[in-house]
């Protein structure tokens, strides 16, 4: 069998496995064409678009990257229940709020690599994230803290610094 063929039907077991995840959640909290979100167990569940993630953090980035979502949506209200902080990795939102795809995966203004980068970001701005997930109790104090101490002027800042950028 040729490599191509096993990692096509790599690629179409783990698009049906994601599929068929995706079909046993309950979106409980808010559900439209192109967002997904749900909570079960104090356990998040986010699908926006082609991406999902489990992550609170990274969820609320991924969001606020999201163009067609305006801020004065009903979204942002979702008030948060009790956090499952065991699956919080500040890592992820940090790449959302640095810039995402567009910036890491194009290397529009960066000379060095997320994997490169990321422990950096993670050292400076882990904890914060942690907190500010803390101190919120809905979508939006998420979304206003992380606009508020982890916008991107500080992020680029910190990236000259460390030579990121």
């Amino acid at each position: 069998m040729e490599l191509q063929s096993i990692i096509d039907i790599k690629n179409k077991f783990f698009f049906m496995k994601k599929k068929k995840i995706a079909e046993m959640i309950e979106y409980n909290l808010w559900c439209d064409n192109v967002v997904k979100i749900g909570n079960d167990q104090n356990q998040y569940f986010f699908e926006i678009g082609r991406l999902t993630t489990n992550d609170l953090a990274e969820g609320v980035a991924i969001l606020m990257k999201y163009g067609k979502l305006k801020f004065n949506e009903e979204i942002w209200k979702i008030n948060l229940e009790p956090i499952d902080y065991y699956n919080i990795s500040p890592d992820k939102a940090l790449y959302w709020l640095t810039g995402g795809d567009y910036e890491w995966k194009e290397m529009h203004n960066y000379k060095k690599t997320w994997h490169e980068s990321a422990l950096d970001f993670q050292e400076e701005f882990g904890l914060k994230i942690i907190n500010i997930l803390k101190l919120s109790k809905n979508l939006n104090d998420i979304r206003e803290m992380f606009d508020r101490h982890l916008s991107l002027p500080i992020l680029y800042e910190f990236a000259l610094e460390k030579e990121i950028i």
